[in-house]
């Protein structure tokens, strides 16, 4: 089985080591960018686009409704 390298569909160069990627220029509160563009580095064409993180509720939240005070026993 012969060894292939990635090809470039628009430029046709080929080999891993064209394949670049960047960060985005947006980021979060922590300064970690929200995606990274992945692109061939001989002509720019773009690959993908690639998530940085995937945000989700790390707490469980309950709410718990008091009984009312309003029903009082009657003497």
């Amino acid at each position: 089985m012969p060894d292939t390298e990635p090809k470039c569909p628009n430029c046709g160069i080929e080999g891993i080591e064209h394949f670049a990627s960047k960060r985005s220029v947006q980021s979060s509160q922590t300064r970690e960018p929200w995606f990274f563009v992945i692109y061939c580095d001989a002509c720019g064409h773009v690959y993908s686009i690639m998530p940085k993180h995937v945000f989700a509720e790390t707490r469980t939240r309950v709410v718990v409704r008091e009984e009312s005070d309003d029903q009082t026993s009657k003497d």
